[in-house]
């Protein structure tokens, strides 16, 4: 069975996707005019990431033979 929407719920549901797409399109905004920080942070965050990454690989490793290391 098709339900039929009221026209209240329909404005109900606009006006509150009207509300999310607004606040996203601030949140856009924020970020188009902070870009430059973001970009730095996200290498910043990407640099860690890959450092944290090469710690762990080389203390779990390194001390295991190599026929192991190469089966993980």
């Amino acid at each position: 069975m098709i339900e039929v929407k009221t026209e209240k719920e329909t404005e109900r549901i606009e006006t509150i996707l009207d509300k999310d797409l607004n606040r996203v399109n601030e949140d856009l905004a924020i970020m188009e005019k902070h870009s430059a920080d973001l970009d730095a942070v996200e290498e910043e965050i990407q640099e860690s990431m890959v450092k944290r990454d090469r710690e762990y690989k080389d203390s779990c490793l390194h001390s295991i033979p190599k026929p192991i290391k190469h089966i993980r």
